[in-house]
């Protein structure tokens, strides 16, 4: 899981870049904030995927009620990170696009990192 994240958080900094030379830089400092977003969800993932390894404990209701909590943690942290990028940055669906481009290459470096390891 480590690679996905350190896959998706260069991906994201190389689309921004590349954003900056094409466009400006209002344009790649909210589609790169989007993108650092998803990678904030991403690397919460990661921590409680990685404490869940190392805790480990068979009640079902235990479980679901950390899995629940899990889900809200990240649910609330990337609404108040998005709704801080559109309130300050210029142009809030530049943010949402990074954000949605920052998923999809979660999603690409998980199905990658699946496929090489």
């Amino acid at each position: 899981m480590f690679f996905s994240l350190w896959l998706q958080l260069g991906v994201i900094i190389v689309i921004g870049l590349m954003s900056w030379l094409w466009k400006d830089a209002g344009f790649a400092q909210a589609l790169v904030f989007g993108g650092l977003v998803a990678v904030v969800n991403s690397g919460m993932l990661v921590i409680r995927w990685r404490l869940g390894v190392k805790v480990y404990h068979c009640n079902g209701h235990r479980h679901l009620k950390s899995f629940h909590r899990s889900v809200l943690e990240r649910f609330f942290v990337v609404c108040v990170l998005l709704a801080l990028g559109f309130g300050l940055l210029a142009s809030p669906h530049i943010v949402l696009l990074g954000f949605v481009v920052g998923q999809l290459i979660w999603a690409l470096a998980m199905m990658l990192a699946n496929r090489l390891f």
